[in-house]
């Protein structure tokens, strides 16, 4: 249940965090946004990780494999900001939360074995986030994206379920040798540097405002305990489950965007949320 839980918290954080991302992503641009907000993190953390120490003496594996967590997780992320920048949250969040359940499969050929109960849960969430995704309103969810950009979106939809995917494995992995913490500090670094390529061909947009900084401020650290949850879950059994925990994200963060975006959610929506919220919560109960 602890892993589950791990998960659910990240969800929280990641939906708050792509609230605020979806407010100012046009404005600020979204790769530009991306790499603000690692280095964003990166600073929270540093006194933390200084003062931990741990960093310093851990094995040279575990320092490499929170590295290799940065590069997934730095695609995950340009692709998500991209992906918000041609549509509504309302359809990019629940499309791109179906990525745990690659780590789930992922964990049955390295020798999990979930019980019937447990697959369907898993079955159910995946279902409730491909629901959501596609009842939307007539001017939300799928409805809402310009006539020829659903296949540029898509695909970086599938490049940010990809990337998140892959770092929440190395995620898990490192925090067992060098700390959950650590592991998001040093991953902050190597995000930029995948990030980067994407900013050459970003344009030019207006003058940052006050306003935004706080924004970049408050996604940073959002972002940086989503990943320090979703890590600490590698220290407890069953820990890809925490994965379909975070299967939450969709749902939370369509219920965000309604109160603070005034984002529609049509009825067959509440329905996807409803039996993603059963899945997370079968799948708690069942561990």
């Amino acid at each position: 249940m602890a892993a589950v839980l791990l998960g659910v918290a990240a969800a929280l954080f990641w939906s708050m965090h792509d609230v605020i991302a979806r407010s100012c992503a046009a404005r600020v641009g979204p790769f530009r946004m991306a790499a603000l907000v690692m280095l964003a993190g990166a600073i929270l953390l540093a006194g933390v990780v200084a003062w931990r120490g741990t960093i310093w003496v851990a094995p040279r594996e575990a320092v490499i494999e929170g590295l290799l967590l940065g590069l997934a997780y730095g695609l995950g992320t340009g692709g998500l900001f991209k992906a918000f920048s041609l549509g509504p949250i309302s359809l990019v969040g629940p499309v791109t939360s179906a990525y745990p359940v690659l780590v789930v499969f992922w964990g049955v050929v390295h020798g999990l074995e979930p019980t019937a109960t447990q697959w369907l849960a898993v079955a159910a969430t995946l279902a409730g986030g491909i629901i959501v995704a596609r009842s939307g309103t007539v001017d939300g969810g799928i409805n809402a994206v310009e006539p020829g950009k659903l296949p540029v979106l898509l695909f970086f939809c599938v490049l940010a379920a990809l990337g998140y995917a892959t770092s929440i494995v190395l995620g898990q992995n490192a925090a067992v040798t060098v700390g959950e913490i650590e592991a998001t500090f040093l991953s902050r670094f190597t995000a930029l540097i995948t990030i980067a390529p994407f900013l050459t061909v970003e344009p030019r947009t207006g003058t940052m405002t006050r306003n935004h900084w706080l924004a970049i401020l408050g996604m940073g650290l959002c972002d940086v305990l989503a990943v320090i949850s979703v890590n600490a879950s590698g220290h407890f059994p069953g820990k890809e489950f925490a994965a379909v925990g975070i299967s939450m994200y969709g749902a939370i963060a369509v219920i965000l965007a309604t109160i603070f975006l005034k984002e529609k959610v049509s009825p067959g929506q509440w329905l996807g949320i409803a039996m993603i919220a059963g899945g997370v919560a079968t799948l708690s109960l069942s561990q």
